[in-house]
């Protein structure tokens, strides 16, 4: 865009934003007018700036879409299909995902250096915060779809391009993306862009149906219509059951058509009898099996509705039930992104409840707070359920991890420094974290490796509410709240003087000890938890064999939850059938246990389910104990193991290597050397 261009652009965003009409020539859109006034006064974006698109690189890229592979796998043919459609009107087609990232595009290949400027290419972020009023950014905020055309765009620099987009909903309404269609030339008139906006629209129901059906694949779906002749085809109104016929999910046109019969109350969690005039039982000998089509009326408003059912894809006989998902989502599992409560993160541990009811009542006062335990026991997730749970909720939270910055470098981050500050330094200069956290909370991790140096000015800015960028002259006034922790024994760096005595008073307003887990009275609840959170939106509930759970809950884990979560993880890639294991945890774990256990664990899975808890006692004599005297603890187990084997089966060899796995050449090898004795030959 051209200088005057430019201009010209930014003037007429500033002339709606003070209420001034143009020549009466500018007629904006209530929703870009609302979208420009958010980009003013609450991003503070200059329209005339003309910064690039930030684009991640490869590796930020795979990064941020692993957690996401399943929803972008589902949507790469709708991608593919709408882009067959609109390549030739010369637009590129974007799937980005709830953060504005383009996470997979389609366009001329030719055009490739034009899609790159214009920021129209993979990895590209469209956030609106960033990039102002542009399609994928706000229809993100403002969950519509719409285009964006032109001269709709904040930023005067992206003033060519035209965006019609429209958002992607989870199953449970939060977003999941956005699919959008843009071109580098809006060279046609707005209302030209009618037709590309019903594609997108199109596609977005489509992938919202494809993601819905997928969610619940083990479950009954109907599917819902108005007209009989769609019903069997319908992909945009959708209703997940569980065994029992109550409602799991309902997509945004199911909840959108049955809303007056619930006077606008959720559908999730009620009986399919209490919607429509059938209960389950009979739904499913009219329907189960069979591709009819069941007119059913609405129980509030008689409305007649059209429903065909699709049955559970799974080889179960029986459907599983609302109970039998998971027993831990009835714990409420924060959803992905989502922080966790600090009741959530107490769990059942007596001791932790009590200090985070004592932590609810400090925390909107202007006193610090210090959390104090060993490295992996949530201290940060602590500091976040504090913040998300006060008064300063809606305002940043700014974490500080004082050991990973180079000294050289954490005075500048913390404190933030002016234009011409230093060699190196931004040409804009840059807010310090301090600032950054203005209005809500700072949180200062491993407090005790601040530099001596840097201690006195951090005690300067918490008495005197006010901060001094470096090569700045005039203090900021600072509103924050400081949570600091720490893994050392404070006490004893004061004593020793690599904390100041002053700043650990003026930190330590109050503090808290978060107990490790070997010291958790909630051992296996916990676990559980974490199993959950780390099983994500799996609908296949995970167990734990007991076997498996009392290894765990008997593990010191020097790691803390650090340590848990990778060990479940790691059992959760490994396990079968969706049971987890002795021989799924790892080998730090399994052998930490006592030796008849680790060596049980690393036994195949068949001759886990054959070997008996108690074993009948081993006939004594002075030689087979010489013998087992001699034997290293591994040996010892594995003694053991064959020995409660051939008990098990009445010492019959066959069935015994049968179910261990080995051959009938090497048990006897092993009897022979580990001194078993058949009792034939007693």
């Amino acid at each position: 865009m051209y200088p005057q261009e430019t201009t010209s652009h930014t003037q007429k965003i500033q002339s709606c934003l003070v209420g001034k009409d143009l020549q009466n020539s500018i007629k904006i859109d209530p929703l870009i007018a609302a979208s420009w006034d958010r980009c003013f006064h609450h991003y503070g974006i200059d329209p005339s700036e003309s910064r690039p698109v930030q684009v991640l690189t490869a590796a930020e890229l795979r990064e941020h879409t692993r957690p996401i592979e399943r929803f972008t796998r589902i949507a790469k043919v709708a991608v593919q299909r709408l882009h067959r459609q609109v390549a030739d009107l010369g637009y590129a087609t974007l799937l980005c995902d709830s953060d504005g990232v383009t996470v997979d595009w389609q366009g001329d290949k030719r055009f490739s250096r034009q899609w790159k400027d214009c920021g129209l290419y993979l990895g590209a972020v469209w956030k609106e915060r960033q990039e102002g009023t542009c399609g994928v950014g706000t229809a993100l905020v403002e969950q519509v779809p719409l285009t964006i055309h032109g001269g709709d765009h904040f930023r005067a620099k992206n003033a060519n391009l035209t965006c019609s987009c429209a958002p992607i909903l989870s199953p449970s309404g939060k977003p999941l993306g956005v699919i959008d269609v843009s071109s580098f030339r809006s060279t046609r008139s707005k209302d030209r862009q009618h037709f590309a906006l019903q594609l997108v629209m199109q596609s977005a129901r489509m992938i919202e149906s494809a993601y819905f059906l997928s969610q619940f694949e083990e479950q009954w779906v109907l599917r819902l219509s108005l007209e009989r002749e769609l019903a069997e085809v319908a992909s945009g109104c959708l209703v997940a059951l569980d065994g029992d016929g109550c409602i799991l999910a309902a997509d945004r046109v199911a909840c959108s058509v049955l809303a007056e019969e619930l006077g606008g109350a959720s559908l999730v969690g009620k009986p399919i009898g209490d919607v429509f005039d059938v209960d389950f039982e009979k739904l499913l000998e009219m329907l189960s099996g069979s591709s009819m089509v069941l007119p059913l009326h609405t129980q509030k408003t008689g409305h007649q509705i059209f429903a065909s059912l699709r049955c559970p894809q799974t080889h179960s006989a029986k459907p599983v039930t609302r109970a039998e998902i998971s027993t831990l989502r009835n714990k409420k599992v924060p959803a992905e992104g989502e922080p966790f409560t600090l009741d959530y993160l107490a769990g059942e541990d007596s001791s932790l409840k009590e200090r985070v009811e004592r932590i609810k009542r400090v925390m909107d006062k202007p006193i610090p707070i210090l959390l104090n335990g060993e490295t992996g026991t949530g201290k940060e997730m602590f500091a976040q359920a504090i913040h998300h749970a006060s008064r300063r909720a809606g305002k940043p939270f700014v974490a500080v991890n004082c050991a990973a910055i180079p000294e050289s470098l954490i005075e500048s981050e913390l404190f933030g420094y002016k234009e011409g500050a230093f060699t190196g330094a931004r040409c804009k200069g840059m807010r310090g974290k301090i600032l950054q956290s203005d209005g809500g909370t700072l949180f200062l991790d491993e407090i005790g490796d601040m530099p001596a140096s840097l201690q006195p000015r951090l005690l300067r800015v918490l008495a005197e509410r006010e901060v001094t960028p470096l090569g700045g002259e005039t203090p900021i006034p600072v509103d924050l709240h400081v949570i600091c922790a720490t893994h050392r024994n404070v006490k004893d760096m004061v004593a020793c003087g690599a904390l100041r005595e002053d700043l650990y008073y003026r930190l330590n307003g109050v503090s808290f000890e978060l107990p490790p887990l070997r010291q958790r009275s909630d051992i296996e609840c916990l676990i559980g938890d974490v199993l959950a959170i780390e099983a994500g939106n799996s609908v296949e509930p995970v167990a734990i064999a007991d076997k498996a759970m009392r290894i765990m809950a008997d593990f010191p884990w020097p790691g803390n939850i650090r340590q848990l979560r990778n060990a479940l993880r790691y059992a959760l890639a490994v396990c079968e059938k969706g049971v987890i294991t002795c021989a799924d945890l790892p080998v730090d774990i399994i052998y930490s246990q006592d030796p008849k256990d680790a060596m049980v664990s690393c036994l195949p899975l068949q001759a886990l389910g054959c070997l008996s808890e108690t074993a009948e006692p081993e006939p004594s004599s002075s030689s087979v104990d010489e013998v087992i005297g001699g034997l290293s603890a591994m040996q010892q187990a594995e003694r053991q193991v064959i020995l409660e084997a051939l008990q098990k089966h009445k010492w019959q060899v066959s069935r015994a290597v049968k179910e261990l796995g080995i051959s009938r050449a090497t048990i006897y090898r092993k009897m022979d050397k580990y001194g078993i004795i058949p009792p034939n030959k007693q």
